[in-house]
């Protein structure tokens, strides 16, 4: 019988979960040199790291054993046709790449609940980059020293053996690289091309890593030099930020443009693709990873057959799809939850926190034109939304703020500060108040006393929320036009800074 899950989040974050609960398919089997800093010695000269101390970990509530079995397909829902499978476009992947292509590190799923195994030391809100919950993935380790002296930063990757490009035989890319074994080369090919391609999101978006010289210094060992002032961008970016692609199919394939060229060395593969329907990922037969936690630790992952994508733009189509037991898991907000719980009690749930949770979107100004280029109307317009309104109307009670650059969650509880934090600073939580005579004193202020006109280019997805702005802000006078594309438009735009 088909299970339906419910999960309140995201879904790359529930996809994770439901393979971490039959074994993670993102996890190394061989545990790591924890990635840590060191303290110069008052020569500046390099020195070794030392693995950072565990925090005290309770003890995980342990699910009755029940051994993982093999085989079945996981459905999931998509809002548009997947319009990128390059690995080079953004900082991570999409919903093919992410289980395609694989990176040097990632979080380990056995510090989260790992299917009810893990130390819930973390919960994964927002895709946390915490270093101590890091582990190898295609790098088995990562260190990283400094010399104050010479002004340098070295990070030193230990590059996994025995980790293999997938073969498809229905891919000439696939074909072309036969399915051979990972090397260092690879690496350092891959890091070089995002570092001086100017097409690549990072040589946009990170200028500080583009001086980067990355070396073989051993067999399986890549060695890369920086400014210090460079060092932790660059040890978060190589690890985070990059899911590689094959030399051949970069050269010769288009850099992986197209879902036919996707290769790999992560657990699945793209299989088909059908335009306006369906994706289906397959099993990689020579996926090197293994279950590390559990009563199903030690065996090969993946568990599941397939992984299959219906495109189904329209949001109430997709709760439909749930409610019938065509896909598997959908996030919704809190408003619509409350209903479905009522509805069918039967669903599992899962709920999220911080930003990797259901939330409101993020308003992405044009600051290099007016009238967006002025912070007061910036700080205007944000003064003008109501976020307690929001957070007890449509996320019933549930909803936070502020929650960047970090959420209220057990990953971030060491850095995050809220609204009544004693060192809050005054100008930052006028910012979340909701003060429409402020905001218009500064519109007045900047120059625009009767408001404005503007338009946004949104989601379907996001059309609710927005018309929520949209009546806030009336009442300072900014009238906003709501331009709804598909998907595939608007990452289109989006990518093409348009």
């Amino acid at each position: 019988m088909k299970k339906i899950l419910w999960l309140v989040v995201s879904g790359l974050m529930a996809l994770s979960l439901v393979l971490a609960a039959c074994g993670p398919a993102a996890t190394p089997t061989t545990p790591t040199t924890p990635a840590t800093t060191t303290t110069p010695a008052a020569t500046a000269t390099t020195t070794t790291p030392t693995p950072t101390a565990e925090p005290t970990q309770k003890e995980a509530v342990k699910p009755a054993a029940e051994v993982p079995k093999y085989g079945g397909t996981l459905l999931l829902s998509a809002t548009g046709d997947i319009t990128r499978f390059n690995t080079y476009g953004h900082t991570t992947g999409g919903a093919t790449i992410d289980s395609v292509n694989q990176g040097l590190w990632s979080g380990d799923w056995t510090h989260g609940n790992a299917g009810g195994y893990g130390t819930n030391q973390a919960d994964w809100a927002g895709n946390p980059d915490i270093f101590k919950d890091k582990i190898g993935v295609l790098a088995e380790s990562t260190t990283w020293t400094v010399d104050e002296a010479k002004d340098e930063g070295t990070i030193v990757y230990k590059i996994r053996q025995g980790v293999h490009w997938a073969l498809n035989q229905k891919s000439a890319a696939s074909r072309a690289v036969n399915g051979r074994e990972l090397t260092a080369d690879d690496v350092i090919f891959y890091l070089n091309k995002i570092i001086t391609d100017t097409t690549t999101y990072l040589y946009q978006a990170s200028p500080e890593i583009r001086v980067a010289v990355i070396t073989k210094t051993g067999p399986w060992e890549i060695t890369v030099k920086v400014p210090i002032n460079s060092l932790i961008s660059t040890v978060s970016r190589f690890g985070d930020s990059i899911q590689l692609t094959a030399p051949e199919v970069w050269n010769n394939f288009n850099k992986q443009d197209s879902w036919k060229d996707s290769v790999g060395t992560g657990t699945f593969m793209v299989d088909e693709y059908i335009s306006g329907s369906t994706i289906t990922l397959i099993r990689n037969p020579n996926s090197w990873e293994t279950d590390p936690i559990g009563p199903g630790k030690g065996n090969k992952l993946p568990y599941l057959d397939r992984v299959q994508y219906l495109i189904l733009p329209d949001a109430s189509t997709r709760a439909a799809a749930l409610r019938t037991a065509k896909i598997d898991i959908l996030s919704f907000n809190p408003e619509d939850s409350i209903k479905l719980r009522k509805q069918l009690p039967e669903l599992k749930e899962l709920v999220g926190r911080g930003s990797g949770s259901t939330s409101t979107p993020t308003v992405n100004w044009r600051t290099d034109l007016p009238p967006f280029n002025d912070v007061r109307v910036r700080r205007a317009l944000m003064m003008a939304i109501d976020f307690k309104g929001l957070s007890d109307g449509f996320f019933s009670g549930q909803g936070q703020y502020p929650n960047r650059p970090f959420s209220d969650s057990v990953d971030y509880v060491d850095l995050y500060m809220g609204l009544n934090d004693p060192r809050m600073p005054a100008d930052v939580k006028e910012l979340w108040s909701y003060n429409t005579e402020k905001a218009k004193a500064l519109l007045k202020e900047a120059g625009y006393p009767n408001g404005f006109k503007t338009s946004v280019v949104v989601t379907s997805t996001e059309v609710d929320t927005w018309s929520i702005y949209k009546d806030m802000w009336a009442k300072v006078n900014v009238e906003l036009a709501l331009d709804v594309k598909d998907t595939g438009p608007y990452n289109a735009i989006v990518n093409g800074k348009n």
